[in-house]
């Protein structure tokens, strides 16, 4: 009777020491993705980054943000289904609000240029793609997939984070009258 006590013991220890490690391990990858957040309360500045296009031009996220419109940043990569399950929402968002102060930019993440702009022909996406950006940019931002959108505001600074769904609409309909 004794080992068989010891035995369970044993075997619940077990469990308990899985899910702590399973634990910790979520909080140490979480982490530093959140301390990159605004935790401030203070508004928070879109972060720029360049990046040289296919046809030798430099795009920057600057030549679109903080320019007196409402933008949306749409991180996003040809291969990803979520990411193309969002693009008919964007584009019908896009097509209401866009004389209205709103502009979309693209930012395929982790993405081969001919898939971004066979995707883009096939979607028949109306907005600039900001292509070949720099790698780090979604730990510049705090973010480990994809479609990761945002919402900036007219002066720049950033007004939502990790838009999708009905999500996107109740965001920019909150800003966008």
């Amino acid at each position: 009777m004794f080992f068989v006590y010891c035995e369970s013991m044993a075997r619940n220890m077990r469990t308990f020491f899985i899910s702590f490690l399973a634990a910790l391990s979520l909080v140490l990858y979480v982490t530093p993705a959140a301390a990159q957040g605004n935790v401030s309360g203070k508004p928070e500045n879109f972060i720029d980054f360049k990046a040289v296009q296919p046809d030798g031009k430099t795009l920057s996220l600057s030549d679109f943000a903080g320019k007196g419109k409402y933008l949306l940043v749409d991180f996003w990569a040809s291969w990803c289904g979520p990411c193309r399950e969002e693009i008919p929402r964007l584009k019908d968002i896009y097509y209401q609000y866009k004389d209205k102060g709103l502009d979309i930019v693209g930012v395929p993440c982790h993405d081969k240029v001919k898939d971004t702009l066979e995707a883009v022909e096939e979607f028949k996406v109306p907005w600039t793609q900001i292509l070949n950006a720099p790698g780090n940019v979604p730990v510049k931002y705090g973010f480990s997939y994809i479609p990761y959108i945002i919402l900036i505001g007219p002066d720049g600074t950033i007004l939502e984070k990790d838009l999708r769904g009905d999500d996107l609409w109740t965001a920019v309909k909150k800003y966008i009258k």
